[in-house]
């Protein structure tokens, strides 16, 4: 017996609730999308366009003082990912790294999903400090265009199928906090941070 649009359309709803229920109560940032009933609903021609739940995910931005307009003009044959040391300390697990091109303003992106065993840790030179450093190396080839990364984030128009407040993916934030070190710590989860947080570190070489 086929179950009633409304009943399946339920107790979807039901399962998406509890998905999202069950990450919070597991300590991750998620969202419920807005659940509506359409009592008007034509399933053949309409589409409620909300999402079953939304996330938080992380982005890294870097500058590189080179000239690329997409992956396939990127200058070198690897690409600096990030210091090594930053990933050992760092929290969390950045969804992309982003690069941006200081003379063309265009920018591309590579995500450790697709990390294999070509991506390397090898040591280089920081050439504004002048000291050696560990950093993890990827080849060119995992760069992927812009238009990729933008076709999986959320318009502003959009905004409103997520239930709660947003307001801060529209507009706000972007200051800068002076502290002398960084040691918060608010969640017993959240590694030691009582170290000093390495500086902004610019590389000459891609």
């Amino acid at each position: 017996m086929h179950r009633s649009f409304q009943t399946s359309l339920t107790d979807g709803h039901a399962a998406e609730r509890a998905w999202v229920e069950r990450l919070r109560t597991d300590g991750y940032a998620v969202a419920h999308g807005r659940k509506i009933v359409l009592t008007k609903h034509d399933s053949v021609r309409d589409h409620c366009a909300t999402p079953d739940a939304a996330a938080v995910m992380v982005l890294e931005i870097k500058e590189r003082k080179l000239r690329f307009t997409g992956p396939e003009d990127y200058p070198y044959p690897t690409v600096f990912v990030n210091a090594t040391r930053s990933l050992e300390m760092e929290p969390y697990r950045p969804f992309a790294y982003i690069f941006v091109s200081t003379v063309t303003r265009s920018w591309v992106w590579l995500t450790p999903l697709d990390r294999d065993s070509t991506w390397k840790a090898t040591t280089v030179t920081d050439t504004t400090r002048g000291h050696d450093m560990g950093m993890l190396v990827a080849p060119k080839k995992f760069l992927r265009p812009a238009k990729q990364l933008i076709d999986f984030l959320v318009p502003h128009h959009l905004l409103e199928g997520i239930d709660g407040d947003t307001e801060c993916f529209r507009r706000g934030g972007g200051k800068t906090e002076e502290r002398e070190r960084y040691a918060a710590k608010t969640d017993p989860r959240i590694g030691s941070r009582d170290r000093k947080a390495p500086g902004e570190t610019h590389w000459n070489v891609g």
